[in-house]
């Protein structure tokens, strides 16, 4: 049986104790002897991405998952028993009231164990109550979130038993805590060559970096991700190129919620599932994304280095400028090229055409990272 964690450390205002009493009371546990019950809190895109990685973790217990109805989640928890959130969550009172009362709900219901997130906003009031009830929390910050701390990591610092962070810059941003290594690879050199050499793909359909139609254009896939930010700019780019290749290159572009450009360009309205997404990465030339961990590493494992147009918080793509941080980041290990100007996209764009195979790399492997590694230990060591 798991007890209710301490709080607070000694040095926390004394007129926060008062909470330990009410959280004695409420958080009785279940019954010596079942099984402990994990609870994984995440936001669609990269934050559920994170969670996923854990897989030799949560893969071998109990578990339910809190996360939102959309294509990107559906498609990747199928068979998995989730909890639906209200969204969106970013900077949105009326949905964390609407979340609290969920959260407040569920939580009574299932009495979880253990409560593990990587945002956003809708761990929040799960931590919040979550501790109230007597659970121990574990909360991991972004992989994509290099110099400045997240809001959600902010609320919830104080109602978690382990704050981990990934890269060494970011330990600086919350007190006392723990760089676990990153949940992916932080370089290309972690990349492998298949078994059949790179060489030996050319001219197969789907190989990375060849040609992948009978028409002999490229095939370019620009995706904007899960975010319900709209990414009007990066869509009117491509869509631009894509009208005067039209007979050079064939293009699909995922809008979000972005306005349809119209043009010679596939356009796909809204968000696509997983699979979906991953079969048009995995028979790419070239993958244009923001700068989402999760897109980039899907790309990167299909063996295409991406090319990244960070979103811009001053232009309402995102909640502030932590994309244009990490793509230079990326840029600077060679696992992405960025483009922060149409002409740079455009000029990306047109050396493919030039040079049949320019974004292809040998991929990532899939396996297991000493990151995530590390972190699997932990969270299985907050169960004992």
């Amino acid at each position: 049986m798991l007890t209710s964690p301490v709080w607070w450390s000694c040095d926390e205002p004394s007129s926060d104790r008062w909470l330990i009493e009410v959280a004695k009371w409420f958080g009785a546990r279940r019954a010596i002897g079942d099984d402990p019950l994990i609870m994984l809190v995440a936001s669609s895109g990269g934050h559920l991405s994170h969670l996923l990685e854990l897989k030799d973790f949560w893969g071998a217990h109990r578990r339910v998952w809190v996360s939102f109805d959309v294509p990107d989640v559906t498609s990747r928890l199928v068979d998995e028993e989730v909890t639906w959130a209200y969204r969106p969550t970013t900077r949105n009172l009326r949905n964390l009231v609407r979340n609290l009362g969920l959260a407040w709900s569920e939580l009574r219901r299932l009495r979880p164990d253990l409560i593990v997130s990587t945002g956003a906003g809708v761990a929040v009031p799960f931590f919040w109550l979550g501790r109230l009830l007597g659970a121990r929390t574990a909360y991991l910050e972004v992989y994509d979130r290099i110099d400045s701390a997240t809001v959600t990591g902010r609320l919830v610092r104080r109602f978690t038993d382990a704050m981990w962070v990934q890269w060494p810059e970011q330990a600086s941003l919350y007190p006392n805590a723990k760089v676990m290594g990153t949940i992916w690879p932080d370089s290309l050199d972690d990349a492998v060559v298949p078994a059949n050499e790179v060489d030996e793909c050319a001219g197969e359909v789907g190989a990375p970096g060849t040609v992948s139609s009978a028409s002999g254009a490229p095939l370019i896939v620009v995706t904007v991700g899960t975010d319900f930010h709209s990414f009007d700019r990066l869509v009117a780019w491509a869509a631009r190129w894509a009208d005067d290749h039209a007979t050079d290159a064939r293009m699909v572009i995922q809008l979000g919620t972005a306005r349809d450009p119209g043009g010679a360009a596939k356009r796909i309205d809204g968000a696509l599932g997983s699979a979906e997404l991953l079969a048009l990465i995995n028979e790419a030339d070239a993958v244009v994304c923001g700068a989402g961990p999760g897109t980039v590493i899907d790309a990167l494992r299909a063996g295409v280095r991406p090319v990244v147009v960070p979103r811009r918080g001053g232009l309402d793509e995102a909640v502030d400028d932590h994309q244009v941080a990490f793509a230079a980041l990326l840029s600077e290990r060679s696992m992405v090229r960025t483009a922060t100007s149409e002409a740079e996209l455009h000029a990306h764009l047109d050396q493919l055409l030039a040079q049949p195979g320019l974004f292809a790399v040998p991929p990532l492997t899939s396996g297991i990272s000493p990151g995530a590694a590390n972190l699997s230990r932990a969270l299985e060591a907050m169960l004992t």
